[in-house]
């Protein structure tokens, strides 16, 4: 694993392709789907401001440049250049132990909670990222974006957070229910 989860730096990325999971842990400005939507809202936001003198204010990762709209289709694009982030579920829930032993169970539980969860088969953004981000209001026009609950979309296979024995290490999930 290149990062490992930071909380409002390294987000976990839960990413369905192809009917194909992955986990990505990525700095978090490579999930904002349609990057002209950002720009335009932050050159608003900017002028509101009464400043006029914008420049080039949002910087690019390597890993974005030339793809301004993130979807079904440039995620083909995408996918190899951000093959470095990909986790497993395993290697997630070893480190999830690890900082468990480590850290204070509030400051593992928000490295650690799925920041986003990208269904590019259903063109669908779930966000449960904690600070005013709002990925949700920056997916392409033909997507949904919601800021909810999605960790019982991702198959049980794939939850980092259960231990061997079923145990939820951080009580995401009461009961398998949604929080």
């Amino acid at each position: 694993m290149l990062l490992e989860p930071k909380e409002l730096e390294n987000i976990i990325v839960g990413v369905l392709f192809n009917n194909s999971f992955r986990w990505y842990v990525s700095p978090k400005d490579l999930w904002f789907l349609d990057m002209k939507k950002q720009e335009d809202a932050y050159v608003k936001k900017f002028r509101e401001l009464g400043l006029k003198n914008i420049g080039n204010q949002l910087e690019q990762d390597d890993e974005r440049k030339g793809i301004k709209v993130l979807d079904e289709h440039s995620f083909i694009e995408f996918a190899p250049k951000i093959n470095k982030f990909i986790s497993t579920t395993e290697e997630l829930r070893e480190l999830l132990k690890l900082n468990l032993l480590s850290e204070t169970k509030e400051d593992t539980f928000y490295s650690f909670l799925p920041s986003l969860y990208v269904n590019f088969d259903k063109k669908e953004l779930y966000s449960l990222y904690s600070e005013p981000a709002s990925y949700e209001d920056f997916v392409p026009g033909n997507w949904i974006g919601l800021y909810e609950d999605f960790l019982h979309k991702i198959d049980r296979k794939e939850k980092y957070w259960y231990d061997e024995n079923g145990t939820d290490l951080l009580n995401f999930e009461k009961n398998g229910e949604k929080r």
